[in-house]
Formats: structure tokens, sequence, C-alpha cells
């Protein structure tokens, strides 16, 4: 089995489990209104997982699949599209998303380095066991363009596993269908000629961050 079979066959399943939950309620409320007992909290159950199988759908396709975002036609994405999604991927969590608005942020961003913001935010939001914001700040520098999100709540971590398939000279033999989406990231980072670094700030925040040269992820 060659390496790309074995990441594309962790990404199916990494995002199957995360779709599992929400669709199967979504069956089992259908099975109840089959039977003539769908009261109203089940069809709200239905509604809301529905919706959320929606969202995370949406998200996945952008972070995971070819797709670029409705500005794929010239390989953006840009941030208000990469604000949405990752705000209702968030929406109904523990995590909250806190975007600040800035004058020093690009308009958008080259689709790839859009993705690993998008994985950024999400493996930030895995931080956060109780709950607590991730935050995103982005940058337009001499350099390149800078992105960076903080977790910050109560008994955050970044867990070892998750760390140890960001570092960018993992062994493959390292990924699980757990932290996958962690190494992809990471892969994804270096494919656009940047880095994801890591650092925990104590009480209660880990950072992710990367910067993109100015040739791969200037202003758009």
């Amino acid at each position: 089995m060659t390496a790309d079979i074995r990441l594309a066959q962790l990404l199916c399943s990494r995002l199957c489990h995360d779709l599992v939950g929400p669709a199967g309620a979504v069956n089992a409320g259908l099975e109840l209104a089959e039977d003539g007992d769908l009261d109203g909290d089940a069809l709200d159950l239905v509604t809301s997982s529905a919706a959320e199988v929606t969202r995370r759908l949406a998200f996945f396709r952008i972070a995971f699949g070819a797709a670029g975002g409705k500005a794929s036609a010239v390989g953006t994405l840009s941030l208000n599209e990469a604000r949405e999604l990752a705000g209702e991927m968030l929406a109904g969590g523990k995590a909250e998303l806190e975007w600040p608005e800035s004058s020093h942020a690009p308009d958008s961003l080259p689709a790839g380095v859009g993705k690993v913001l998008l994985l950024m935010i999400l493996l930030a939001s895995e931080c956060l066991p109780r709950g607590g914001p991730v935050t995103v700040h982005s940058a337009a520098l001499p350099e390149g363009v800078g992105l960076a999100v903080s977790a910050q709540g109560v008994g955050a971590v970044l867990k070892s596993d998750l760390m140890a398939a960001l570092d960018p000279d993992a062994d493959e033999d390292v990924v699980s269908a757990r932290t996958v989406h962690a190494y992809f990231a990471q892969v994804l980072a270096r494919a656009e000629g940047g880095r994801i670094e890591t650092s925990d700030e104590g009480d209660g925040e880990i950072r992710f961050m990367a910067l993109f040269p100015q040739d791969r992820g200037g202003r758009g």
C-alpha cells in the first residue's frame, strides 16, 4: 500500500467519523417520523443535525477537497468565505470563533494557504475540551502572509499525538485517523512554502502560526 493511498484512507475515516454522529441523529429522527412518534423536540434534533451535516460538509469540501471556494476559478479563498465557513463549522460547539477585522489582513488567500488556515482553526478548536475562544489573525507582511490562530480556555492542550503529526519530519507510520488532519495541514503548508508552528503560552493558551512567502501568499 502506497503512502498516498494510506493517507487518503485515513482522511476518509476521519471525515466519516466527524459526519456519522449528526447523520445518525437525522436518520433516527426520520425513523421516529415513520412511526408517527416525531414530537417537537425530536423534530428540532433532526433539523439541527441536518444543518450540522451541511455545515461540516461545506467546511470539509474546502479544507480537504480540491475545491478552492467561490473564487476557485482564480485559485483564491476570500477571508470572508473562510470566516463564514469556520464560524459555521464551530457553531453549536464548545469553541467560539473570534475573528476581528483588520486593515492589515489580505483580502484573500491562495487556495492552498486558505485550506491551511481552516485546518489551523479546526486544530485549535480541538485544543479546548471545555470550550473557549478560537481567535484568528492574518496579516500581509513585507515577507509574506502571516497567519496566527490561538485557542484559549480552561484545560487548553495540544495533545501529544497531534503535535507529533504536525512535526514536519513526522514518519507517516505515526499518523492515525485521529491525527491525519494535522499531518495533512503541515503537508499543505510545506507545499505552499510555509510551516505550521505551535507554542504553549501557558495560562490555557495554545497558538498555531504560519508564514507564507510573498510570491505564494500575497494580497489577493
